[in-house]
């Protein structure tokens, strides 16, 4: 028996529509892994791998395990690549070229890594490194 991606009375339980991305609904989450993402974009995960590792086109952030997670972002930039591949049939230099080109690309661009402390968290490591390297001046 074939499973479909769907679940029996689960329409519109924590999907989202994401702009950009064909108007395909998808799991409203902040992380991805290439899994989920193989099935909400059709690519399969080698040639996600691929485009990772050889083109040099995306550039999904790391768990501390080294598994693979995708933001909503990434899954515009593989649509579009997609879109590039498919309907211009271009190679992985020429889509590199033209994804530069377009402003706001995320190619190459490093991930900021993710807010886990408030303002008040980040005060309070500030002045706690202020006073160890006091103490250590103290020490030497």
């Amino acid at each position: 028996m074939a499973r479909s991606g769907a679940q029996p009375g689960g329409e519109g339980r924590g999907r989202k529509v994401i702009p950009g991305i064909m108007d395909q609904e998808i799991p409203q989450k902040q992380y991805y892994t290439i899994g989920e993402v193989s099935r909400i974009t059709g690519v399969r995960t080698h040639v996600l791998r691929y485009w990772e590792n050889q083109g040099k086109i995306l550039k999904p952030g790391r768990r501390r395990s080294r598994h693979r997670v995708y933001r909503p972002a990434d899954i515009q930039l593989i649509f579009e690549i997609k879109r590039l591949r498919e309907e211009e049939k271009l190679t992985l230099p020429a889509m590199r070229r033209q994804l530069r080109q377009q402003p706001g690309s995320r190619l190459f661009q490093p991930q900021p890594p993710p807010r886990a402390f408030g303002n008040e968290a980040l005060t309070l490591l500030h002045n706690i490194k202020k006073e160890l390297e006091s103490l250590r001046e103290l020490l030497e």
